[in-house]
């Protein structure tokens, strides 16, 4: 079943936050899943395996020693793409 997230990575107590989170997100890049980088986190679509997957690579990053993960999922066969609920402002 296709799925979408959105992940959102926030490195605690780093000196260079943003070097971790562009790991975080070639991470996401190397997945081969349909991604969107936005300010506050990383849109994602795929089968939901793909993306378990992916939630379990993120949560055991080794680039920082504590880090916040959030993910909202949705889920469902009337669920609109990510490019259609944003399509109308751009």
């Amino acid at each position: 079943m296709s799925i979408s997230a959105h992940v959102q990575f926030v490195p605690l107590q780093s000196r260079e936050p943003l070097s971790i989170i562009d790991k975080a997100i070639n991470c996401i890049k190397h997945s081969g899943l349909e991604y969107e980088v936005g300010a506050f986190g990383t849109s994602i679509e795929g089968e939901r395996s793909a993306i378990q997957k992916l939630v379990q690579q993120l949560l055991s990053f080794d680039f920082c020693d504590e880090f916040l993960l959030n993910v909202q999922y949705h889920v469902g066969n009337n669920r609109l793409l990510n490019l259609e609920k944003v399509s109308k402002f751009r």
